[in-house]
This record gives structure tokens, C-alpha cells and sequence, in this order.
């Protein structure tokens, strides 16, 4: 028998016929653009700032109608969807506040240290480090605001990972749901909680546990789970567990989709060693990330076949990979020290800030514009002087 070509087994995948837990749903396909956000900490946060000052710049972020975002990504998620009703746009779709309501209250933020503190606090008796990153993440960002504050265009998505099910959680204005449990409308939730849930890592920051309302849990299509304890309360983890590129939700519907990737990549050892703790820490790290390679793969697959028109930057990508002439004069010695900065939740200093700034916006600037999503495209220009240092 033969086998199937790659193209083949790819374009399978994205039948009319998809049901509701297949990987894509061409039937949901609209002529939209879509952006992802991964996960990575404050690397994360901070890069994802460093590439949205590029779309607004472009006029590119009132032309997004899905944001979804996963850990640190759903920081900056949360604050861009908070914020937004505040934006002024020009003729030009630039946001000409957007400094001032979402780059800069992030930038201060990571300079907060939150995990340990989280952490030590999560130690003392009825207490949990996930309330204690929620509690942050409300008083230097959110306000008490919650998921009804949001706009309803462009939608934001923030995904988390279900502990008991194994699937991912979805939180959005209209709706909150796993697939196997079931569907909450117009979920009374802060952003703060969403958010804490979607970067809850493991072991240190998770889980975030939600109480629903009897009966706030309505069932679904295939949802195999529709019964307690699953609809009583939802035990979350990061949603990087399930996603750390936060996929899924966007290329179901977009056929246009960004992805700023902030991920951390699993390092080469010449030598693994062959302890227990060691060698299974580094297993699991490659399972993580033979995951993602495999949603990239579909998602380029996709971009090949003409099915998506797909830019996507990575902070471990050099500038000059892009194949752009013109592009932003950062060095591949700068893209390697921002791709290997720690993706925890501390504090990060000036220079770091500048660092991940600049090669997050220069990594946007040369994918959007290497795709042809960037044209009559103002002058770029690195982002570091007015933000990266103290406020």
C-alpha cells in the first residue's frame, strides 16, 4: 500500500466534516487576521511588547479580530484587552496612547518580583501561590476588572490547561469552556484569575482552582465529561501545557495568522546525564516541545498548502533568517542572550527590557513585512530609549 504524501495527510486535517474535538474546523474558517501570544514569562510579556509596538505602529492591531495568548502572553494580552476601550486610534489605525496604557504599565510590572513572593506565600497554612500571582496581577494591572469589561472586537482568548480533563480551558467574553465539560456563557470571572490560571507553571504556581455556579456549566457536543466534579470547579494549570503558542483557537477561524513566539527552546547536550531527576526533567522537556514542533509544523503546513497566509517570529530566530533586505540591525549575538534569558516571573532589569524589546520588534517588523503584511510601512525604529529604563 502507499502511503499518503505529507500534503495529503496535512490537508485531511482540515475538512468541511471536522468535529468539534478535531484539530482544525475549516468550516469556521473566516477571512480574518488572528494573533497568538505564547508563553515564557516575563520574557515572554516583554517581547510580546516589544512586537505589538510594531503593529500599531503598522496599523495593524484594529485589523485583528482573535487575540488568543497563553502565560506570560496572556500578561500582555490582558492588559492590551483592559486597556483597549482607552486606545485612540488615528486615520492610520495607530493607537496613538499606546504607550502609555499598555507597554508602560507592563514594563513596570516586570519589574516586580512575583514568584517567590508567590511562592513563600503559597507555604503558610490555607494559603495558595496561583491567589497570590492573581492578587498581583490585579493590583499593578487589571483593577478588579473582569471579563465582561473586555471588548467584544477583537476577541481575546485566554487559554489555560485542565488538570482533570487533559484539554484546554477557554476564557472569553462570551463564553468559558473545555470541550469535554462544557460551556459557561458570559462568564462573571476577573481578568486577574483567567490570567493567573493560563500562567500558573508547574509545580511552583499551580493549580488555580474555580468554583462555577450550580447549573453555569451548560453541555455540549461531545462533551463526554458533562458531570461533577468537572462542572462544579476547574482545576487549571499554564495553558502552555496544552498549547504555548495558544494555536489552536486562531487557526481554526483566521486565515490570516500571526504568531509572536517567546517560547523557550529545549538546548542540545552533548553529554544528558543519566541521573533520574535530570534525565526526567529533560524528557518531559522534550515531550513539551515535541508538541509544539509538531503545531508548527501543521500551521507552516498550512501556510505551503495556501490554506493560511502565516507570519510568525521567534525570539531564537536571527533577524537576518527572515531573508528581508533592510531589515533592523540586531545581531545574532543579541537574539541568542534574549533567547536565553529565564522565563520565570521576576524582576527583569533595564537591559534586559531593551534587549527583549528590540529583538521582538525587529523580529515582527521583518516576518509582517517579509509576508507582505506591512506595506507603505513607516520607518522602523527600536523601542528602547522611551521605555526600557526605570519609571
Amino acid at each position: 500500500m502507499n502511503s499518503p504524501s505529507p500534503a495529503r495527510d496535512i490537508h485531511s486535517l482540515f475538512s468541511a466534516n471536522a468535529g468539534d474535538g478535531d484539530l482544525v474546523q475549516a468550516r469556521k474558517l473566516e477571512d480574518m487576521i488572528g494573533l497568538c501570544l505564547s508563553g515564557g514569562g516575563f520574557r515572554a510579556t516583554i517581547y510580546h511588547v516589544g512586537a505589538l509596538i510594531r503593529l500599531n505602529e503598522l496599523g495593524l492591531l484594529p485589523r485583528l479580530q482573535e487575540i488568543a495568548s497563553v502565560s506570560g502572553g496572556s500578561i500582555t494580552a490582558g492588559m492590551l484587552a483592559v486597556a483597549w476601550k482607552r486606545l485612540l486610534f488615528d486615520e492610520q489605525g495607530t493607537a496613538v496612547n499606546f504607550h502609555a496604557e499598555v507597554a508602560e504599565p507592563l514594563l513596570r510590572f516586570s519589574r516586580v518580583p512575583v514568584d517567590l513572593k508567590a511562592i513563600a506565600f503559597g507555604l503558610l497554612p490555607g494559603c495558595s501561590a496561583a491567589d497570590s500571582v492573581a492578587a498581583s496581577y490585579d493590583r499593578h494591572l487589571f483593577k478588579g476588572a473582569g471579563l465582561q469589561d473586555i471588548p467584544d472586537t477583537p476577541r481575546f482568548t485566554f487559554m489555560a490547561t485542565n488538570l482533570q480533563t487533559g484539554s484546554g480551558w477557554r476564557f472569553a467574553k462570551a463564553y468559558a469552556a473545555d470541550f469535554r465539560v462544557g460551556r459557561i456563557d458570559v462568564p462573571q470571572i476577573p481578568i486577574a484569575r483567567v490570567v493567573a490560571a493560563s500562567s500558573a507553571f508547574p509545580p511552583f504556581l499551580s493549580p488555580v482552582r474555580i468554583a462555577f455556579a450550580p447549573g453555569s456549566v451548560k453541555t455540549t457536543v461531545g462533551a463526554d465529561l458533562h458531570r461533577a466534579p468537572f462542572t462544579e470547579r476547574a482545576i487549571l494549570s499554564d495553558g502552555g501545557v496544552y498549547d504555548n503558542l495558544g494555536l489552536e483557537r486562531v487557526w481554526k477561524r483566521c486565515r490570516t495568522v500571526l504568531v509572536s513566539n517567546a517560547g523557550k527552546t529545549v538546548p542540545e547536550l552533548g553529554s544528558p546525564t543519566g541521573r533520574w531527576i535530570g534525565q526526567t526533567l529533560r524528557t518531559l522537556n522534550l515531550v513539551q516541545q515535541q508538541a509544539e514542533n509538531s503545531r508548527r509544523r501543521i500551521l507552516f503546513g498550512m501556510s505551503n498548502l495556501g490554506q493560511r497566509n502565516v507570519a510568525n517570529w521567534s525570539i531564537d530566530t536571527p533577524i537576518d533568517a527572515y531573508g528581508l533586505d533592510g531589515a533592523l540591525s540586531v545581531s545574532a549575538d543579541d537574539v541568542r542572550r534574549a533567547a536565553t534569558m529565564r522565563t520565570r516571573l521576576n524582576s527583569f532589569s533595564e537591559e534586559e527590557t531593551a534587549l527583549l524589546l528590540a529583538v521582538g520588534y525587529a523580529g515582527a517588523d521583518a516576518a509582517l513585512r517579509a509576508r507582505g503584511l506591512a506595506t507603505n510601512a513607516p520607518a522602523a525604529k527600536l523601542p528602547v530609549a522611551e521605555l526600557a529604563g526605570d519609571r
